[in-house]
């Protein structure tokens, strides 16, 4: 089993836990939105995303479920830790909102033979 140790002496949350080997127990994750605005959390290794998805959407006051989170081209499942993922610090998601439909329609050519 792994020994934690203190790595910030600035109390707090903000206190990083490191491995006996030297791996931060947290990294920083940068979400970015379409507009480019960028949001920077520290996030636990063994905490759910899903809990960073929530921060990022009551900061921006967007409803979670008309926003997409992207990792690498691929989307981002809440249940998952940031080490399931293989997330490195200073990753960076992509928030996306969500759209269906949008696609081309096509209507059939009136002609004067049905007028």
């Amino acid at each position: 089993m792994p020994r934690f140790s203190a790595a910030g002496s600035s109390g707090g949350d903000d206190k990083a836990l490191t491995i006996a080997d030297g791996q931060s127990q947290i990294i920083q994750v940068c979400v970015k939105s379409q507009d480019g605005n960028k949001v920077v959390y520290n996030i636990k290794r063994n905490a759910k995303l899903i809990k960073l998805m929530h921060a990022y959407c009551r900061k921006k006051q967007l409803d979670i479920h008309t926003v997409r989170f992207i990792y690498e081209g691929h989307r981002v499942p809440g249940k998952y830790t940031s080490d399931q993922l293989n997330l490195e610090d200073g990753a960076e998601i992509c928030c996306m909102f969500h759209q269906s439909g949008g696609g081309f329609c096509s209507m059939p050519k009136i002609t004067s033979a049905f007028i």
